[in-house]
């Protein structure tokens, strides 16, 4: 390549008319830049954009360096997704290009990533530079890949060699192969003066602090009065002993409409009846007769499955500093979702917590609510947990908690290199 810029687009998309223009402003400001396009669906069978097909581009990284996709309104990127990208051609050789231990797809992406936003540079996205991608999908054969490399590197194990630095114990729970060389890279690191790998987290601390990825507890969720807590099962969770349960923490972003913990402790007139709808009843609470929601209108709202006095017209309490959306597993991507009869399933974690699936709130008395209005229960003699009106719930409490130990090397480390709150978040 002999232009000014060099690009890296999988074969497998459909470019919008003008798609380069934006992407070639952003790249003439700072030549240490990658720069992403909004990302659309492909539609197979026209070779181009799908009609209101959703439109993304940021992913994030946990500390098994996985990427998942969120949303927000920044426009920076914490990580690129993979083959879609730009950057300019004196970035692209002076910063050594790809690694040329890597072998197959993955882990390039967060490479280029980190070594864009440790060594002066940054990532961000052209909101009207538009390329569609063909996802490949089990279901349709025509996205299926054809080719399979034979030898295929550990490409993330790389990464946490070469960025992770003080956390790198935390890759796969300290299963980092040591004899990963990284020598050769490490120097061209060196040589660009790059930051460590801690700067990346306070960037983009809205993300890793605000939304749970550095949790300031971890605890495990127990069944109260029994010796059972919940714990992964696969795809799905169950109950298990508590010494071998999973570890969990709240996570996730609040959205707008989530609960505040005030809501429910709003109390009720004595003797006063409230206009449920169509019928009245001695208070909120009496208005659904199991009908849930349906039947709690009027003076009454439905609230994660309670019916509550509506609230005076006022502006929404703001949620807790330290409050969260949804629940995580630790050292995992994965967060409780829908609620199944048989339970939560598990799913990669929405950090803006704009996915109703995974909007969890453990109430006052140990209830586990969800957005669907009912709540978590278990049926100890199987083992098991299932879906059930909350008003006859399970009832869960945190036990075993702790402060994990990246959280207090990340403070730790904050404080070290001086690192305040003023610049941007996310």
């Amino acid at each position: 390549a002999k232009g000014t810029y060099i690009g890296f687009y999988d074969c497998h998309v459909a470019p919008a008319v003008d798609w380069f223009k934006e992407t070639i402003d952003l790249l003439a400001v700072k030549e240490r830049r990658l720069v992403v396009p909004m990302i659309a669906d492909l539609d197979l069978d026209t070779w181009d954009e799908k009609v209101h097909g959703a439109l993304t581009a940021k992913c994030y990284i946990n500390f098994n360096a996985d990427f998942w996709w969120y949303e927000d309104e920044s426009d920076f990127i914490p990580v690129i997704s993979g083959g879609l990208v730009a950057t300019t051609q004196k970035w692209w050789k002076d910063s050594g290009g790809f690694d040329p231990g890597m072998r197959g797809w993955g882990g390039e992406n967060t490479d280029q990533s980190l070594r864009a936003w440790l060594c002066g540079g940054d990532v961000v996205r052209a909101r009207t530079s538009r390329v569609a991608h063909m996802w490949r999908i089990d279901s349709d054969k025509r996205t299926l890949s054809h080719f399979h490399l034979k030898h295929q590197t550990d490409n993330l194990a790389r990464v946490a060699a070469l960025w992770f630095g003080e956390f790198k114990d935390k890759f796969r729970d300290g299963g980092l192969n040591p004899s990963i060389n990284v020598s050769s890279a490490a120097q061209r690191i060196k040589e660009l003066q790059c930051k460590p790998f801690v700067y990346f987290l306070h960037r983009f601390r809205k993300l890793y602090r605000k939304g749970g990825v550095l949790p300031d507890n971890v605890f495990k969720l127990r069944l109260k009065g029994s010796g059972k807590c919940i714990s992964r099962s696969g795809s799905s969770l169950r109950l298990a002993e508590c010494k071998v349960a999973t570890k969990l923490h709240f996570a996730n972003w609040v959205p707008p409409g989530f609960p505040h913990p005030d809501e429910f402790n709003v109390n009720e007139t004595p003797g006063h009846e409230v206009q449920c709808g169509a019928h009245t009843a001695r208070s909120c609470a009496e208005c659904p007769r199991g009908h849930g929601e349906g039947y709690c209108n009027n003076d009454c709202r439905w609230l994660f499955g309670d019916c509550i006095p509506r609230a005076p017209a006022r502006a929404p309490l703001p949620p807790p500093a330290d409050m969260f959306s949804g629940i995580r597993l630790w050292n995992a991507i994965e967060c409780f979702d829908r609620l199944d009869p048989t339970g939560p399933i598990l799913y990669f974690c929405d950090l803006a917590g704009s996915n109703q699936n995974q909007q969890y709130f453990l109430d006052q008395r140990g209830r586990l609510r969800h957005s669907s209005g009912n709540c978590v229960s278990a049926d100890p003699a199987q083992q098991k947990l299932r879906s059930s009106q909350c008003q006859d719930a399970s009832e869960w409490e945190k036990v075993e908690g702790f402060t994990p130990v990246e959280t207090t090397r990340y403070f730790a480390s904050v404080r070290e290199h001086g690192l305040t709150d003023h610049g941007p978040d996310s």
